[in-house]
């Protein structure tokens, strides 16, 4: 289970709205810059949120019969790169375990 599976799109906008307002709390401050390392610590955790939350209910946006691809995006445009998102990342991840698996489990030379 990941570390956000569980966040609901009222915790997400609230998340949201906090790092939209830190963000103009330091441009007021003028410090925005000096702290681009925080920022971007902030952004990769709002980054795994939206993922979780977007993986999570793209699947509940689906309806339950197999639409083409041109209905679902008359319907919600949104939906369409929210499934290609997912999609892509379930190919990336199953392509590092093929080659995770491949380096640990590959024959070594024997010493004969």
């Amino acid at each position: 289970m990941g570390k956000y599976d569980d966040i609901t799109p009222e915790k997400l906008k609230a998340e949201i709205l906090r790092f939209a307002r830190l963000l103009l709390k330091m441009e007021e401050e003028g410090v925005l810059l000096e702290k681009t390392p925080s920022v971007l610590r902030l952004l990769g955790e709002l980054r795994q949120m939206l993922f979780a939350y977007e993986v999570r209910y793209t699947k509940k946006l689906m309806p339950s019969e197999r639409p083409d691809r041109e209905a679902v995006a008359e319907r919600d445009p949104g939906l369409d790169d929210s499934l290609r998102i997912v999609q892509e990342a379930l190919r990336r991840e199953k392509e590092l375990q093929e080659e995770l698996e491949r380096r640990l489990f590959r024959e070594r030379p024997r010493d004969d």
